[in-house]
C-alpha cells in the first residue's frame, strides 16, 4: 500500500483521529492518540495507554519524527517511554496496530481515541443523542475550543498554570 511509505505530517495525523498539545517554548506540536478503548481487556481507561509523536526538530528536517508511549493514571502522573524516530505512516500504524491487536482505521478514532468497531459505534450513538449536539452547536469562546485538532488539556498545562500564578 502506498500510503504506508508516506511521510508523517500534521496534516495526516489530524485526518488520522490524532489531537495535539503545545506547551510554551515547546519547539513543535505533541500529537497523540490513545489507544486504551481499542484495548477491551485488561485496561480500565482510555488514557491507559497511547502513543505520542512530534517533529524531531533537527535543521532543515522535518521527515522525523520523535515516538513516545504515553500512560497517564486518572489524569495524573503522566509516564513516557520513548520508543524511537519514524519517518513513514506504516511504521506509526504498524507500530498501533501491534499494541492494540486492532486493524487500522481513522473512522474509529474518535475525539482522540482509537475504538474497536463496536466501540466506535457506541460513541457514534452518543454524538447523536439531542443532549450531545446541543453541547457541540454552543458557542466557542476559548480560542482552544475553536480548534478541534486540540486536545484537551492536560496535567502539564495545570502545573504550568501554578507555577505562572494563574492558577491555585
Amino acid at each position: 500500500m502506498e500510503e504506508l511509505n508516506q511521510p508523517i505530517t500534521e496534516a495526516w495525523l489530524s485526518a488520522s483521529g490524532f489531537r495535539w498539545h503545545q506547551l510554551d517554548r515547546q519547539p513543535s506540536k505533541q500529537w497523540l492518540l490513545w489507544l486504551g478503548s481499542a484495548i477491551e481487556e485488561g485496561l480500565t481507561s482510555v488514557e491507559d495507554l497511547g502513543v505520542e509523536v512530534s517533529r524531531t526538530g533537527r535543521a532543515g528536517d522535518d521527515s522525523e519524527w520523535h515516538c513516545w508511549l504515553r500512560r497517564d493514571t486518572a489524569g495524573r502522573y503522566s509516564r513516557f517511554l520513548p520508543i524511537r524516530h519514524l519517518t513513514c505512516r506504516g511504521d506509526l500504524i504498524r507500530l498501533i496496530e501491534g499494541l492494540t491487536g486492532v486493524a487500522w482505521n481513522p473512522e474509529n478514532h474518535l475525539d482522540g481515541s482509537m475504538y474497536t468497531e463496536q466501540g466506535a459505534q457506541r460513541v457514534r450513538q452518543i454524538h447523536n443523542r439531542l443532549d450531545h449536539q446541543v453541547l457541540l452547536t454552543r458557542p466557542k469562546w476559548n480560542r482552544i475550543e475553536k480548534d478541534d485538532t486540540r486536545g484537551r488539556a492536560l496535567p502539564e498545562h495545570a502545573e504550568e498554570a501554578v507555577k505562572r500564578g494563574g492558577a491555585q
